[in-house]
């Protein structure tokens, strides 16, 4: 039986946790012995084997513990409670260490006297105390990290760290409009507060759907949400219907849960388009990614004739000629013919996305 994408998405995750302390620390490492000549192997995997324990740790207290959340407590309160967490876990581990090592050594169980004594010994010098202190301060370090590619999305995180994006871009990319259905009534019948977590729970339900299929959000604006793939990316694998398929199956499935808490349940309707962007960080202070062309104009422009032609989901003929075929999940396009579009001179091919 196949573990389900949530669970895959969860453990690759934490995955990443442990890639990440196990390149940092033991690079660290290194570097400080070719430093100080004192190339020690031994310290090297004990440095090693503490990276790993501490990367797990920490990977299932954000990913399972929080759910991969943003911590819902006070600034305060999160600081304190995370840094607590880091120093126990950090000396937790450290201990752990030390008594795996000692069984290594000839110790028939984990926990012994003389092992004990060794971690009394250790947390007394000032090497244990530095390193517990460095990797705290790599704790938070990663943490701030993650929030900060949460934010942003992969690939505009990575390429905003390479500094890509600081002089315009020329890209192909896919973009993705998706507009929440009856928004004004839900938002009349829930009021603003109640109808303000509806669409948290409907955008964390999306940006799941979206980043499973290796997209990035590029902008929310009230109950309508950009998506946006590389078009070289979807050559092999139309993400783009994937993600609309992911994102359906979701919310028949947590349809339930909606009524239940609200009252109401979210359905959408989409528009996909692609073509030439110019992509470049705009702003000084408080800068974002921005995309400058008609594609995106023109994808709302297709996603608001999904009412008109009573339809969940729209493409472009540019779109429709690059997507690789036969189309996943049984999905096939039906020719709705052209149309004009508001702002556009000539006419474009719509076609809608339909099930057997």
């Amino acid at each position: 039986m196949f573990m389900s994408r949530m669970t895959a998405r969860k453990l690759k995750a934490i995955c990443n946790y442990i890639t990440g302390w196990i390149l940092v620390t033991v690079g660290a490492t290194a570097l400080g012995m070719l430093a100080f000549a004192e190339f020690n192997i031994d310290s090297l995997f004990f440095m090693l084997q503490l990276s790993i324990f501490v990367g797990l740790s920490h990977g299932i207290y954000d990913v399972v513990v929080l759910q991969d959340e943003m911590d819902h407590r006070s600034v305060t309160a999160a600081l304190l409670i995370r840094s607590l967490y880091f120093i126990t876990n950090i000396s937790i581990n450290y201990a752990l260490c030390i008594l795996v090592w000692n069984m290594d050594n000839g110790a028939n169980r984990l926990i012994t006297v003389q092992g004990l004594e060794q971690v009394l010994a250790a947390f007394e010098t000032h090497k244990c105390l530095a390193t517990i202190a460095l990797m705290f301060l790599l704790a938070h370090m990663f943490t701030f990290m993650n929030t900060v590619h949460k934010k942003f999305g992969t690939r505009v995180f990575v390429n905003t760290v390479l500094g890509k994006y600081q002089d315009p871009v020329e890209e192909d990319l896919i973009f993705m409009f998706i507009d929440l259905r009856h928004s004004t009534e839900i938002a009349e019948e829930l009021g603003h507060v109640r109808y303000s977590n509806f669409m948290k729970d409907y955008y964390k339900l999306l940006s799941n759907c979206c980043a499973e299929n290796r997209g990035d959000i590029y902008q929310i604006a009230g109950d309508g949400a950009f998506l946006t793939w590389k078009t070289s990316a979807c050559k092999k694998k139309a993400r783009p219907i994937n993600c609309f398929y992911d994102f359906a199956v979701c919310l028949e499935r947590t349809k339930p849960r909606f009524l239940k808490k609200y009252g109401v349940a979210p359905s959408f309707k989409a528009g996909v388009h692609c073509g030439k962007v110019i992509s470049t960080e705009v702003g000084n202070f408080g800068s974002e990614m921005a995309y400058h062309g008609d594609v995106l104009n023109t994808t709302s422009r297709i996603q608001s004739l999904c009412t008109k032609l009573g339809k969940d989901f729209l493409i472009s003929e540019d779109l429709y000629i690059k997507l690789p075929l036969p189309l996943p999940h049984g999905f096939f396009c039906h020719k709705e013919g052209f149309f004009e579009l508001r702002g556009k001179k000539k006419e474009i091919l719509i076609f809608s996305l339909h099930t057997p």
